[in-house]
This record gives structure tokens, sequence and C-alpha cells, in this order.
């Protein structure tokens, strides 16, 4: 019973709700499958995205709150990513040029709170007034270990306005249990010239 999927994934889960509840320092390691990893369930994708959506505002808060945004972002990024194993095919909404795509942790966390003279154009996403996001998925795969889902996140800055986003994630689950995103592409809805 102690190997079961979904009291694995739980295991993940918690840890990941928790950061983004500021409740935990670090994520709680699942225990490892015997055999390779289990696959994941598309209810886990929609537990996952949820999860990044609290994140992203649990950065946002602490921001605004006086807090230390930049050790809440590093913390999610070594939860929810795979950078600790392998580069991540990351594409932030709001870059261009030479620093389009974030393959390592010091690009993500520079994308998501700024401060980094190496990434000059870099504001900090995280570090805007965000109150509340919310997502659609349009669509999700999975097969085995990884997972995929593609829809909208719309975010709310404090004075109401909204930012909607097409965001990709691909999830897989590792040797050791965890869930965590190898694959972020996220743009800006396409808005044709009016005629």
């Amino acid at each position: 019973m102690k190997n079961h999927p979904k009291l694995k994934f739980l295991k993940v889960s918690l840890a990941l709700c928790a950061l983004a509840g500021g409740l935990a320092s670090s994520a709680v390691a699942a225990t490892p499958a015997s055999g390779g990893p289990d696959p994941i369930e598309v209810s886990e994708l929609t537990a996952a995205k949820r999860a990044w959506c609290d994140a992203l505002l649990l950065i946002s808060r602490t921001h605004r709150e006086g807090g230390d945004a930049a050790a809440v972002a590093a913390k999610v990024i070594d939860s929810a990513y795979n950078y600790g194993q392998a580069p991540v095919l990351f594409k932030p909404t709001l870059t261009f040029g030479e620093q389009t795509f974030r393959t390592t942790r010091e690009g993500a966390l520079a994308y998501f709170v700024g401060g980094n003279p190496a990434f000059p154009s870099d504001k900090g996403f995280a570090l805007n007034p965000w109150v509340a996001a919310d997502f659609t998925i349009a669509a999700t795969y999975v097969e085995g270990p990884i997972g995929i889902t593609m829809g909208h996140v719309t975010l709310t800055n404090a004075e109401g306005a909204k930012t909607t986003v097409e965001k990709t994630f691909v999830f897989r689950r590792g040797d050791d249990g965890n869930f965590r995103i190898v694959l972020h592409k996220s743009a800006l809805p396409f808005k044709p010239a009016s005629s």
C-alpha cells in the first residue's frame, strides 16, 4: 500500500501545497517505486497546475508584505521544476532575444523575481501584485510518467485588472516518485490586427 500511486502523489502534492501556503521549507520526497516511476493521472495534472498558481501568488504576496520573495521563489523552483536533475525547457511569457529560453535555474529565478544583472531585462514577473490565479485546461495528455496540460491561466492584480496567458506544462514523475515540471511554455494570446 505504501507504493500506491495516489499516496505518492499525495505526498508530493502536499509538499507543494504546504510550500505555496508558506508552511514548509522543502519538498517531501515520495517513496521510490520499484520498477520505475508510477504513471501520472489526469487528476494529478490539475492539482499540480493549481499548486503552481498558488505558489506564484505566494511569491507575490511575500513581496508585497516585505518578505524574502527571492527565497520563496527559489524554494518553489527547487520543488516544482526539474532543474536539479536536467535542464528545463522554460519559455516565459515576456522574454526575448538571447534570453528567451530559461534552461537554467538561475534564468528561471531571474524571470520570477528579477535582480540578477546577468538578466537585465527581468523585472520579476512574480513580483507583480497578483491576488488571484485561475486556470482552465484545454486538454491533457498522459503517457506513463509524463503528463502534459495546456490551457489558460488568468491572473488578477490588486486593482482588479486581469492578464490571461497561454500555458503548456509537461510534468514528469522521477524515479524518486517526485512530480516536476520539465517543460513550461507561456505566451500572451494572439490578437489579430483589426481590418
